[in-house]
């Protein structure tokens, strides 16, 4: 009797060719005959070897070379050698959630074993120029990446973009999946006419918007940066340009994940990442008042400095 082997699906994601036993509707898909370099198994999830410098907790296990993350009712997930990751769903649940953890924990452990660090932070494109927007949880990224692209910029990554070297031996980045996340409420204010594809979470409401259509696999120079915060010391947003040892912290509080370097042995890595990448963008610091709304006078920031760049 023959076995019945599983189906495999195809797909590209945060760089990668990858084939998986389960299928993930937010990921490009990729034609059969590509190359990969990447798999997704469902099966049981193996123990993690322990290591003199790795993290080892009954939830998560985190070593240069494997990690193993346990949500409780959802999933275990494994990832080894930046090559393979395992999910041993539990019954009954909802495969929604399971690809929840995979796409944002799992794939962020599968770059860090591929000595990538990934980071945090929206990013469209104007006229093949990549704008990558930062900040800290609330600051805004994904209400102003709603606005440019209301605008007429193209999305390019809803929460993370992956860094490769270019030809000329700069920094580019390459998006994570073609799909953004919104809240109910940001999708009410911009009347994007954007359709929501499915809810993220039961519990919140927050919805994914896929955008295949207009998907970019390229990678893409960053054209300018810009990092959002949140202040009680201003009335109106207000802008800064920065560089150096400044502009150096500052992408480095925005590594995906970031929690995951330190059982990594990333070290040397880490810090020529965010001194090259430092060195080659031009950054600013937008500054808006933490108790009003400001969000159109943060898109017209953004374009003014957008404009100076092009005319400059």
């Amino acid at each position: 009797m023959r076995l019945k082997l599983p189906i495999l699906y195809h797909y590209w994601a945060y760089g990668i060719n990858l084939t998986s036993e389960m299928e993930f509707p937010e990921l490009y898909p990729l034609p059969p005959d590509a190359s990969f370099s990447v798999t997704v198994k469902l099966g049981k999830v193996p123990q993690v070897k322990t290591h003199p410098e790795g993290f080892h907790h009954p939830n998560i296990e985190i070593t240069p070379q494997e990690y193993r993350l346990n949500i409780d009712r959802i999933a275990q997930y494994y990832v080894a050698f930046g090559k393979e990751i395992i999910i041993e769903p539990a019954d009954g649940v909802s495969p929604d959630l399971i690809r929840l953890y995979c796409l944002s924990n799992a794939f962020a452990a599968l770059l860090y074993q591929r000595r990538l660090i990934p980071l945090h932070c929206a990013a469209a494109l104007k006229d093949d120029q990549l704008v990558m927007i930062f900040g800290e949880s609330g600051a805004g990224k994904s209400t102003t990446l709603a606005g440019l692209i209301k605008k007429g910029f193209i999305p390019f990554s809803d929460d993370v973009c992956v860094p490769g070297k270019s030809i000329e031996g700069e920094w580019a980045f390459c998006s994570s999946y073609p799909m953004m996340k919104f809240w109910k409420s940001t999708l009410e204010m911009e009347s994007l006419g954007l359709q929501a594809n499915r809810r993220i979470r039961e519990d919140i409401e927050k919805y994914g918007v896929y955008f295949h259509d207009t998907f970019s696999c390229d990678y893409k120079k960053p054209a300018v940066v810009f990092i959002l915060q949140k202040s009680d010391q201003v009335e109106i947003p207000t802008v800064s340009k920065i560089n150096g040892i400044q502009l150096f912290q500052e992408l480095d509080k925005n590594a995906y994940r970031g929690e995951y370097l330190g059982a990594s042995l990333m070290k040397m890595e880490h810090f020529s990442f965010f001194t090259e990448l430092a060195n080659q963008v031009t950054c600013f610091t937008i500054t808006r008042p933490a108790s009003k709304q400001s969000h159109d006078e943060v898109l017209a920031i953004i374009s003014d400095e957008l404009s100076k760049l092009h005319h400059g």
